[in-house]
């Protein structure tokens, strides 16, 4: 991650995606909530009711909030099931919202490389949910089905690596490596090919 990112900052990013899109997959998976995004991905029996504005008037206004951003963001036209599933609770509502919309909006790192971020930990959770409610995102920002196989590509590459290192207990030969290492200047800004050029254009 540090060679890909270049700042603590974006470090702490990429570990807060993870451990909030995990949560999120855990919560849907724990109210049975079937996918509604994309429109027409079906429906199964959640085990709690999906509220809306009128039937949580104290979820309401955050309710409402989210049916605004789900529009552009999702092309639907509602609150999506996970979020009316969570009115039963509006200060979990409005604090997991709040947290969502900070995660995964941009800061060190661009927003479009921290939903990538998002669906790969979706993806890696292998969640019936949160898979195609972030690929729904990514696509309304262009993402096309090429894009979107490597992102799985990275996931499974990566989780074939990690089980073979776990298995064999193999030790990373880089330890104690921060993001200043690998910035051009660091003692090992050799590691990572091109790593100037992309950080001279802001990439």
């Amino acid at each position: 991650m540090l060679r890909l990112t270049g700042t603590d900052r974006a470090v702490a990013e990429i570990a807060a995606v993870a451990e909030h899109i995990a949560s999120l997959t855990a919560a849907a998976s724990a109210l049975g909530l079937a996918p509604d995004v994309p429109p027409g991905a079906g429906a199964g029996a959640p085990l709690v009711a999906l509220l809306d504005e009128q039937r949580a008037p104290d979820a309401a206004a955050v309710l409402a909030e989210i049916r605004q951003w789900s529009a552009p963001a999702l092309g639907v036209d509602h609150a999506p099931a996970f979020w009316r599933a969570l009115a039963h609770h509006p200060r979990l509502l409005e604090a997991t919202w709040r947290k969502d919309r900070l995660i995964l909006s941009a800061g060190a790192l661009d927003e479009f490389t921290t939903l990538c971020a998002a669906l790969a930990v979706a993806q890696f959770r292998q969640s019936p949910y949160w898979v195609p409610y972030l690929t729904q995102m990514l696509r309304h920002r262009g993402v096309n089905d090429r894009e979107l196989v490597e992102i799985a590509g990275a996931v499974m590459h990566y989780v074939s690596f990690n089980t073979i290192a776990h298995g064999m207990r193999l030790e990373s030969p880089v330890s104690g490596i921060t993001a200043a290492d690998v910035v051009p200047g660091g003692h090992l800004e050799h590691i990572v090919p091109g790593i100037k050029k992309r950080v001279a254009a802001g990439t």
